[in-house]
This record gives C-alpha cells, sequence and structure tokens, in this order.
C-alpha cells in the first residue's frame, strides 16, 4: 500500500455491524474495497457506497484489499469456509482479520490450526497506543504476582469471546499460558437468555502466579481495566490512563493523558487493522502462530469450565488438537 493512502479493507458483516460500516469509511479513515453479508442491510450499506457485495465468504476473500475483516460474530463460519479464506489470505500475503477468535472451536476445526496465519482477533489492547504504553510502564514495574483484567463492550459492537481474547492475550504478556482456568458464565438476572453475556475467570500459571479476567458485552461502552500486582506494587490502567503506587503507598507514576470520553469502538478498530496490516508487512513484530494457538486453547478453556461448572486444563484442551 503507497505511504499516505488509506487502506483498502474488505468486511464480511452480520447485520448487527451495519451501524459499524458507516463509522469506518464514511470519515475517510478507511477505503471500502467490497461488502459481503447476507442481510439486506449489508447490501444496501454496499450499494450505498459503492462497492461490489458479495454474498459469498470466500468470494469477498479474494477482493483486492490490504485487509480481510470478518465482522460477524454470530455467525458460525463452516471449516471449509474458513479455510478457503485463510488460503487466499495466505496466497495474497494479506491479513485475515476478525472480531471473534476463529476457529470458534479448536476441537471442531483442529485441522485449521496447521495454518501458517490463522485470523487475528481485533482489536486488542497490545495493537493500540494506549495499550503500548502500558506494557512500556509496566517494563520498569518489573514481574507481577497477580492481575486482574476486564475487557467489556456493547454487543451489538462487539463478541464476548473476542473480549475474552484480548484479555487473555494481554495478560499473557506478562504471565505466558495458564496451565487451569476456572471460569463461570453470567446471563442477565431475571431475563430469559440462553447467551451468556459476562465470563469470569480465574486463570492459574505453572509457577504459583494468578490472575482473573472478566469479559462481557452488557455494557453500554468500551472499557478496559488493567491492574498488575507485585513487588512494586499496584500498576494500573483504566481507559488508557495509567496510575502506579509503590508497596509504601507512594506514587510512583501517574498519567492523565487518556481521554475523559468513553472508547470509540470504530477508533481502536481502525488502529487495530493498521497495526495487523504493518505486522503482515514485517514493519513490526507480531504473535507466532503458537502463541496464536495458545490464546485460542486458553479461550476454549475458559468457555469450556463455564459450561462444565468445573476448572479446565489448558494442555488438555491442546491434546484435543495435537499441539501438545
Amino acid at each position: 500500500m503507497p505511504e499516505g493512502n488509506r487502506e483498502r479493507v474488505a468486511i464480511w458483516a452480520g447485520e448487527r455491524q451495519a451501524s459499524m460500516l458507516g463509522g469506518l469509511f464514511d470519515g475517510g479513515r478507511l477505503e471500502p474495497a467490497a461488502i459481503g453479508g447476507e442481510a439486506v442491510t449489508i447490501r444496501e450499506e454496499a450499494t450505498r457506497l459503492g462497492v461490489a457485495h458479495h454474498d459469498d465468504p470466500r468470494s469477498l476473500a479474494n477482493a483486492d484489499a490490504d485487509a480481510t475483516l470478518i465482522a460477524d460474530p454470530d455467525r458460525v463460519m463452516p471449516t471449509d469456509v474458513l479455510a478457503a479464506m485463510i488460503a487466499e489470505a495466505e496466497r495474497a500475503h494479506r491479513p485475515l482479520l476478525t472480531l471473534a477468535p476463529r476457529p470458534a472451536s479448536v476441537e471442531e476445526s483442529a485441522e485449521l490450526l496447521d495454518s501458517t496465519h490463522l485470523p487475528t482477533p481485533v482489536p486488542t489492547f497490545r495493537d493500540l497506543s494506549a495499550g503500548r504504553r502500558l506494557i512500556d510502564a509496566a517494563t520498569a514495574f518489573e514481574t507481577p504476582s497477580a492481575a486482574a483484567i476486564e475487557c467489556s463492550g456493547p454487543e451489538r459492537e462487539t463478541a464476548i469471546t473476542g473480549r475474552l481474547f484480548d484479555a487473555f492475550d494481554l495478560l499473557s504478556i506478562w504471565f505466558g499460558t495458564p496451565t487451569h482456568v476456572d471460569a463461570t458464565a453470567v446471563r442477565p438476572v431475571g431475563t430469559p437468555s440462553s447467551k451468556p453475556t459476562r465470563i469470569l475467570a480465574i486463570a492459574r500459571f505453572p509457577d504459583g502466579r494468578a490472575a482473573s479476567v472478566t469479559a462481557g458485552t452488557e455494557v453500554g461502552r468500551h472499557a478496559r481495566m488493567v491492574t498488575l500486582f507485585g513487588a512494586s506494587g499496584r500498576l494500573q490502567c483504566i481507559d488508557g490512563r495509567l496510575d502506579w503506587a509503590g508497596p509504601d503507598g507512594t506514587l510512583i507514576d501517574q498519567e492523565s493523558r487518556g481521554s475523559t470520553e468513553p472508547a470509540d469502538f470504530t477508533t481502536e478498530l481502525v488502529e487495530s487493522m493498521r497495526t495487523q496490516i504493518r505486522i503482515r508487512s514485517g514493519a513490526e513484530p507480531g504473535r507466532s502462530t503458537d502463541a496464536t494457538i495458545d490464546l485460542l486453547a486458553t479461550c476454549e478453556a475458559a468457555t469450556l469450565s463455564a459450561r462444565t461448572g468445573e476448572p479446565e486444563s489448558v494442555d488438555a484442551v491442546r491434546r484435543m488438537i495435537g499441539r501438545v
């Protein structure tokens, strides 16, 4: 992509994500390469934007673009369809991005995990400037012994599994991969619902450290809260604002640069996609395939634990896919 040009993105969108297309393209931040989706509203958006509409994700993946985004977290993507999209992304050397981790079940789609480049969930905090500031600050904080992470967002713009991936991805920077995850799924009180709106999990690590993770979609705004505990005190990041207090209570660092406005999902998504395009071009380092598989296995262990009510082993999930 020539320097200074807008990134061209092909998007497969669900009906709930129709309004997101205007936010991505109307402000000129990105250029639409093609739009795909089964809903009438998606076809209408493609017509309004003056780009081709695709009714098959595989044909959308062939569109000439800098990145392809699967923005339909409610859709179960058949293995053969997802495999074709992965193959085309690899052939074209472009990132294949997704709002929800895919394959959604590592047990059902284990053969896809042999791909060199799996679909990358976006947005993630490590892709954002606020996330990089936290990661840099945590270098001086040294090794945390415990952590608490929350990633939340409105259901219309995100998926609970995407928020869970974001939380465990950030946690992995300081803690690596947990041995066990003990999780609970929460549903709205007094409202019949088959879908959980929040997952709460405790992750245990082989060196005795532990962390709590909560991811949800029942809130009206996007929020990330990260707290690290250790010998250096407490380092906290709330929506991009840093606060570091030493073990004696002394304020070591406090940052007020973070916005006091609610996080804008579209802005985060654009920034995260741009980061992934740079990573795919080799301009920045990214996650290894093994690291992505570890995160998928961790998320699978969390969702499995939420169903069984028992702690689940991440290694056991890896054994399901022959990656131990």
